[in-house]
């Protein structure tokens, strides 16, 4: 026999477990089930609206169907349970965290999001649409379809996740780190992102076009086919990273890093490449027409077949730089190989005898 409301209240005043129950169908709008352990427990089509759930615990329960609108979820655990149809839409979450969870189906639309974490487990059909996610922590679980629409993601960080069928329609980014993910294909054209890091990221064919990526890391990341056309990116950094057939034509990428760079045919026409560093950069056959190289280093850059007619060259650093059928217009302007430097750099110590 399922529990009755006024047993479950019972139990949860004198801070007593609640195990193996079923609760079906029950009205439990705005209760007080603080600091309840519920091992083992069912909850079918139970109205949860505007309970309390802080401190409390949930082992192994299974919650399908049932609405947690507006609940308060501080401290509050689940561990090896499965949410299925679940609406926690304008809920408040803090310091909450679903480990080994089965997630199904869940939203937390609008919902404020503050040190919740999603350690392994499923996601899937998982909808965050206008929700604001600091400190969120989502990390080597399964994931399907998120739903990030809207969203505003600060200080979070989504480790090892496919998130290539996920949603970030007008989704704001603001110091999040998204490592070692796969977004191939996804579009971010327009979208802001602030420090946000893409270490090691599948962003394959990625549209980044007339994106503000301040400040962003693209260590390692694959980026071949993607668009960041019209992109503003100060400071970006791309050390390492796969750029192949990229284009990157009128972007705003002053002083960016692309020391180590795979950028064959990569498209920069027009380009705002101050001071960029291109140490090491493999830009063979890239079309550099018309950038702005003022004072960038590609020293010991592969530039053979590149073409930087029109490229403004003044005081950029050509050492030691391999340009092989390059064309050049205002290489008059560069700078050519460093003595002192091709010096230290063939220095070796002398032969002990």
């Amino acid at each position: 026999m399922a529990m009755e409301p006024e047993e479950l209240l019972r139990r949860v005043q004198n801070a007593e477990p609640v195990r193996g129950e079923a609760f079906r169908k029950l009205d439990l709008k705005g209760a007080d089930l603080s600091a309840t352990l519920f091992e083992k427990c069912d909850f079918a089509s139970v109205n949860l609206a505007g309970a309390n759930l802080t401190d409390s615990q949930f082992v192994g329960c299974r919650i399908g169907n049932c609405a947690l609108d507006r609940a308060r979820l501080s401290g509050t655990v689940f561990y090896e349970s499965e949410l299925d149809g679940v609406s926690v839409a304008g809920a408040s979450v803090q310091n909450a965290s679903w480990y080994t969870c089965q997630l199904r189906n869940v939203a937390f639309t609008r919902s404020r999001l503050l040190f919740a974490s999603f350690n392994r487990g499923v996601l899937e059909g998982v909808r965050f649409d206008g929700a604001h996610l600091e400190q969120l922590v989502i990390a080597n679980a399964e994931t399907g379809i998120l739903d990030f629409a809207d969203a505003r993601l600060q200080r979070s960080v989504l480790l090892e996740c496919d998130l290539r069928r996920s949603r970030f329609t007008g989704a704001r980014f603001v110091t999040v780190v998204i490592n070692k993910s796969n977004l191939a294909g996804q579009q971010f054209a327009g979208q802001y992102f602030a420090y946000t890091q893409f270490s090691e990221a599948d962003l394959t064919g990625c549209d980044f076009s007339g994106a503000e990526l301040v400040q962003g890391n693209f260590t390692g990341a694959k980026l071949a086919g993607a668009t960041f056309r019209s992109a503003q990116a100060p400071a970006a950094i791309f050390l390492n990273a796969d750029v192949q057939e990229a284009d990157f034509s009128d972007a705003a990428l002053v002083q960016a890093i692309w020391s180590g760079v795979t950028a064959t045919k990569a498209n920069f026409q027009r380009a705002n490449l101050y001071q960029g560093n291109f140490q090491a950069a493999n830009l063979s056959d890239a079309d550099l027409r018309g950038t702005e190289l003022t004072y960038a280093d590609l020293s010991h850059a592969n530039l053979q077949g590149a073409d930087l007619r029109g490229a403004n060259m003044f005081r950029a650093k050509l050492h030691q730089a391999q340009d092989l059928g390059a064309q050049f217009s205002d290489r008059a302007r560069a700078l050519g190989d460093d003595p002192e430097q091709l010096a230290s750099e063939r220095w070796r110590p002398a032969p002990r005898t």
